[in-house]
């Protein structure tokens, strides 16, 4: 009898980045090397429904519409699905649910954690007011409560040493905490001839490329504070455009309309590697990053793009000068670092060379060999 094995996420399989792109490699990797597993996809959408594709069971959830609600009711609705299946392994993060999930005979639920909401809130109250403090100060002890490690999980596995650090401050040391870095596909994400890949993607070639990838959303992956970048970097440098890939249009059209932008929408995913190869420089603009390093930055290393990070994303393998260049303003100061390095043909290639260097030690064979050590052993 096969072995059942469940994974859970918030967003659709489908989507480009973030937590559904690391299953999907994680999954690649688990059904070519383990072949005694069902394995099943749960994620919340707009209906109920299941279906079945390339010998993977999807289960699409209905979330709940109640924004202030959402993630409770989902909590919910997720106990009883664990009720209903027999699934020798849940792989999940977060949520209330396991205060009130009584854990079958022979199974183990597994907690990934890719950052902490607790750490994730907290910084950024630093920026508001206090009028908003005293409005979302509930969000704190919610958010410890909602994501805290029960006794019925069996395994932890951080992204990075800080994410660990950040849940042994909250909840205390544990023994079955293991720290795994996320690996990226070097096969497809390596450095091309630009001058080539541009042409095939219909890029001019003496504009200078900068690239960003993911959410648009001011909490998460600082689309802002690139696009703001970028506009200082357009006025010292009229070459200078940002490829944008990744934000739902309609949440970041108010952002878009500058000169220094473009917006590439429903890019597919076979395609990504030639857009970071196309690329000179890439944006991580953070305020907060639970990955080190995160998925999209890997990506970029691996491809050979001069990579920009804000300091507060905290990424552990990302060294300023070294394998990066780090800011922390955004500005005309920032905008004129960077180029000032990218104009050094010298120092550019050393910090290429050395991020190259950094990330073939995370390649993803050896990631999934490590993680599926852990989760299925």
């Amino acid at each position: 009898m096969k072995k059942k094995i469940c994974f859970v996420t918030h967003s659709n399989p489908n989507f480009l980045g973030g937590v559904s792109l690391f299953h999907k490699n994680l999954i690649k990797y688990i059904k070519k090397e383990y072949k005694n597993l069902e394995i099943t996809w749960i994620y919340f959408g707009a209906g109920n429904k299941k279906y079945s594709k390339g010998n993977i069971n999807y289960l699409e959830i209905k979330s709940s519409k109640i924004e202030f609600l959402k993630n409770y009711i989902n909590n919910l609705k997720l106990i009883n699905i664990f009720k209903k299946n027999e699934f020798n392994i849940i792989n999940y993060g977060g949520g209330f649910w396991t205060y009130f999930y009584k854990k079958k005979n022979n199974q183990e639920i597994v907690h990934p954690f890719h950052g902490t909401v607790y750490y994730f809130n907290k910084n950024h109250f630093k920026q508001f007011g206090w009028f908003k403090k005293i409005l979302f100060s509930p969000l704190l002890p919610l958010s410890w409560i909602s994501e805290r490690p029960h006794k019925k999980m069996d395994k932890i596995i951080c992204v990075s040493e800080k994410v660990k650090k950040q849940v042994e401050k909250l909840y205390g040391k544990r023994k079955n905490v293991v720290v795994i870095r996320t690996g990226v596909d070097l096969k497809n994400f390596k450095a091309r001839n630009k001058i080539k890949v541009k042409e095939k993607l219909k890029l001019e070639k003496n504009k200078t490329y900068g690239l960003y990838v993911g959410g648009g959303g001011y909490w998460t992956k600082g689309l802002d504070r690139a696009i703001n970048l970028s506009e200082e970097l357009y006025k010292l440098n009229k070459k200078f455009r940002l490829l944008i890939i990744g934000p739902e249009y309609k949440k970041v059209k108010h952002l878009l309309n500058k000169k220094s932008v473009i917006y590439l929408q429903n890019v597919p995913r076979e395609k990504m590697p030639k857009y970071y190869s196309a690329s000179e420089m890439f944006f991580c603009m953070s305020r907060y990053e639970g990955g080190a390093p995160t998925l999209v930055v890997s990506e970029a290393m691996a491809s050979g793009c001069l990579l920009v990070c804000s300091k507060d994303s905290k990424q552990e393998i990302v060294e300023n000068m070294k394998n990066s260049i780090v800011i922390k303003k955004f500005n005309e100061e920032d905008a004129k670092k960077i180029l000032n390095i990218y104009n050094n043909e010298k120092a550019k290639k050393r910090i290429i060379k050395h991020s190259m260097e950094t990330i073939k030690n995370l390649s993803l064979d050896k990631w999934g060999k490590t993680y599926s050590g852990v989760l299925i052993k």
